[in-house]
């Protein structure tokens, strides 16, 4: 596929300033992005450059679009959600096309971010890490809220959380080719927000978190100056509004609520901290 570089032993040469990953693997991150969005794919671009990484530009779903509705959206299905806006069914579409990439090239396993993060230099110690084989769907990005996680695991040097509730942000993540057929599968119709539907646990596919995140979006942090830029993906401002659905959805979203807390009453709450060289969450 155009676009899509898979390593093979005869290309990682013996020594380089390129980060090596192991052969068919793929590792130069996808960045989703707009097409208006220049500055922004040009600053993680940089970022990924100078710690040995090619990143590949993926030209974003722009849920602006009039009447714009994303092809796989079910409103009214009794999901997560009742309805989505078109913003966030751009983002939705957006990653899903991510994943058909990864599927489509065929790899061991691949990066998907969005050109909102900032990058850690300890982003280039990964490829010797990463263990989606094991985990499927590795969380790289940390955020500024605490959450219930379950076993503490060691990943190669690195210790990841189980992810056993709602996380914000899908901003920098990485995937085994099974988990992205899985998430392909499954979002064949959908009616939740990214962020839910990817690292929601599923038989046989649990999520994991970094405890100390590699990337963060820039909205997270206290960013450098030069970092500011044109609005992202999910920056952009949306007005439109989606409906909160009848009483008896309303009700069965409380049971489900309440029951995901009494799950979750005996696990410890924790932050994800931040990598050497990125800024301070704001909060």
């Amino acid at each position: 596929m155009e676009g899509v570089k898979v390593v093979s032993e005869d290309d990682l040469p013996a020594q380089s300033g390129k980060t090596t990953v192991p052969a068919g693997t793929l590792f130069h991150p996808i960045v989703i992005s707009l097409d208006d969005a220049t500055e922004r794919w040009e600053i993680v671009r940089d970022q990924f450059a100078e710690f040995g990484f090619e990143a590949e530009r993926l030209p974003a779903v722009d849920g602006r679009v009039e009447g714009f509705q994303g092809e796989g959206y079910a409103p009214h299905s009794w999901r997560d959600r009742w309805e989505l806006k078109p913003s966030e069914q751009a983002v939705f579409e957006s990653h899903r096309n991510a994943w058909r990439r990864i599927v489509e090239s065929g790899v061991a396993q691949g990066i998907v971010c969005e050109d909102d993060i900032l990058v850690s230099p300890e982003f280039r110690k990964l490829p010797a890490a990463l263990d989606t084989r094991r985990f499927g769907i590795v969380k790289l990005d940390g955020f500024s809220a605490d959450r219930h996680y379950g076993a503490e695991c060691a990943m190669n040097g690195w210790t990841v959380w189980e992810i056993v509730e709602t996380v914000p942000s899908a901003a920098c993540y990485a995937l085994s080719l099974s988990a992205a057929e899985r998430l392909l599968a499954d979002s064949v119709t959908y009616c939740e927000t990214l962020d839910d539907f990817v690292f929601r646990p599923r038989a046989g596919l649990q999520p994991v978190q970094l405890s100390s995140g590699v990337a963060v979006q820039r909205m997270c942090c206290e960013v450098p100056e030069k970092a500011d830029g044109p609005a992202s993906l999910r920056e952009r401002q949306d007005r439109s509004r989606a409906k909160n659905g009848p009483l008896p959805y309303r009700a069965w979203k409380e049971w489900k609520r309440l029951q995901r807390r009494f799950w979750n009453r005996n696990t410890p709450k924790r932050r994800p901290t931040l990598a050497a060289g990125l800024p301070p969450y704001l909060n």
